[in-house]
């Protein structure tokens, strides 16, 4: 698939409050520690990745729903494991993104 197709056919993306307020949490740690800029691009970059092409993450496991699978992607700093429903084009994160080991978060 082209980029422009994925572009314009975007899955969608569903973020638990659970996730929105872990964020939230981590980009305040990351401002006392003078990486928000760089959290921030990192959440950025994962959010574009999973509505035009949430494939970027290594599959964990199989999901009993057809063409399902939970996956994780890594973007430094961050860490993001999310459920991919291929056929219904829907991504959804409902475990707080987390940091990599040793990334001063």
């Amino acid at each position: 698939m082209s980029e422009t197709s994925a572009q314009s056919n975007p899955y969608r993306v569903s973020y638990t409050d659970f996730v929105r307020n872990g964020l939230a949490n981590l980009i305040a740690r990351a401002k006392e520690r003078g990486l928000e800029a760089q959290v921030r691009a990192a959440t950025r970059d994962i959010d574009y990745r999973l509505h035009i092409f949430p494939q970027f993450g290594d599959p964990v496991i199989d999901l009993s729903l057809a063409s399902s699978q939970m996956r994780i992607g890594t973007v430094a700093p961050l860490v993001v494991k999310y459920a991919l429903y291929e056929d219904l084009r829907l991504v959804i994160v409902s475990i707080p993104i987390a940091t990599l080991p040793h990334s001063g978060l």
